[in-house]
């Protein structure tokens, strides 16, 4: 709301600064304003599907390794061995965050989409325009199109197609937002120009150059920070000018944080514990070994393993067991802080990485946290449950192998394991 009044005074100031000598020359830089405006907009909305779409192919990728395909027997949509028929939550949470929408194909089905019908339904199965499927499926090169009819609705739309391990094409993913809403944008847009026009050439142009200056410098950030995103880099910053801006790329920036944090949750994160997941420990494992090479610190690895596990979910159900693994993952996380991190590393399975520190005081720090463990009481059905741990302690410094350090880290947990579990190995 304060925006919109904003608008009308910044309206009623210039309409009174207005020079009527200078209306026709205004409306001749008004109708080349709009015409750029409208072209650069339509770029901005071709890059921010096009960077939508490397989204969407990045994260499945890497959620779900392995090609698209479609199992005849049993009509499921594949993507390696995990089954996406009817799964749309991962495009249903980025057209909420960024309202853009998508669509699967396979080959020019659609399998997944967030496009709905008159009746609220999902329009899944449907085929796409058979000169788009011309353009995409036979040619494999990408699109943009400026005015698409969807279901009835016009779109600006983004195809390309999908490749599978032989670089065969066996489909194709979509991104689109409604015509009305790009042209509204483009509107609102052109409209400051527009009155700013009336004023006279040399206000014009001195308010139209900076502001196309700040306009377009803002854009580069985000794009550049799309950009570096959309190539996998989930830690990139977005300069803070751009996020105090108040206005539509402000508003744009956050979502692109917004949607970079949850790219990163989806991909980084272990969704029942909340931990760091697998992905995250690898590549911070390779990163703490570069920093040791750098600077001369040690550090260590741990691997640790909830005794009997198998039996808490053989006795109490699987259901148990996950209240157990977050109540661990709890104590792991807050005994971990300012230490170094915790990962999932499998089932019941955590690494820890103890940064800048040697093995006798992981020993010591460890041994806390075991007692911290050994006293846990979980509450399940009026069933007071206990866990313990093993762990498997390995130091690492200047020119480590990590390989070869997991591998003793994980030696030291089967000894552990073997000799009576609850207990330590360094």
């Amino acid at each position: 709301m304060h925006s919109v009044k904003k608008k009308g005074h910044l309206y009623r100031s210039l309409q009174a600064m207005s020079i009527l000598p200078l209306l026709v020359l205004g409306f001749v830089i008004t109708i080349f304003s709009y015409y750029t405006v409208k072209s650069a907009m339509h770029a901005q909305v071709q890059t921010e599907l096009k960077n939508m779409t490397e989204y969407i192919m990045l994260t499945y990728d890497l959620l779900y390794p392995g090609d698209y395909h479609l199992e005849e027997e049993s009509a499921r949509f594949m993507k390696g061995g995990q089954v996406l028929t009817n799964d749309s939550s991962i495009i249903d949470r980025l057209k909420a965050e960024t309202q853009i929408d998508i669509t699967i194909f396979y080959q020019d089905t659609r399998m997944l989409t967030t496009i709905l019908d008159a009746d609220g339904n999902r329009i899944t199965g449907t085929t796409a325009n058979a000169g788009i499927v011309q353009d995409i499926l036979f040619s494999g090169k990408p699109r943009f199109y400026t005015n698409t009819n969807i279901n009835g609705q016009r779109y600006f739309a983004y195809y390309t197609p999908l490749h599978d391990s032989h670089g065969d094409i066996v489909g194709m993913v979509y991104t689109g937002k409604p015509s009305a809403n790009v042209n509204a944008t483009v509107t609102r847009a052109v409209l400051p120009i527009i009155l700013i026009a009336l004023i006279g050439m040399v206000v014009v142009s001195l308010i139209s150059s900076s502001y196309t200056r700040r306009l377009l410098n803002a854009l580069q950030k985000i794009r550049v920070f799309l950009s570096k995103v959309s190539t996998g880099n989930l830690w990139e910053t977005l300069d803070a000018d751009v996020l105090v801006r108040n206005d539509e790329l402000s508003e744009m920036a956050h979502s692109a944080l917004f949607m970079q944090r949850s790219l990163r949750n989806l991909v980084e994160q272990d969704t029942l514990t909340e931990l760091n997941n697998r992905r995250f420990a690898d590549k911070r494992l390779k990163q703490t070994q570069i920093n040791a090479n750098t600077f001369g610190n040690n550090f260590v690895i741990g691997i640790g393993d909830i005794d009997f596990f198998k039996s808490v979910n053989d006795t109490y159900g699987h259901e148990c067991g996950d209240i157990v693994l977050k109540r661990i993952a709890d104590i792991l996380k807050n005994h971990m802080l300012e230490k170094g991190i915790v990962a999932r590393w499998g089932g019941e399975e955590f690494l820890f990485l103890y940064d800048d520190t040697n093995l006798k005081t992981a020993y010591a720090e460890t041994e806390i946290l075991l007692d911290e463990i050994r006293s846990l009481s979980i509450e399940y059905e009026g069933q007071p449950i206990h866990v313990t741990m093993t762990f498997g302690l390995a130091e690492g410094g200047v020119n480590t192998n990590i390989h070869h350090l997991l591998q003793v880290a994980d030696a030291k947990l089967y000894e552990g394991k073997s000799s009576g579990r609850n207990r330590i190995i360094a």
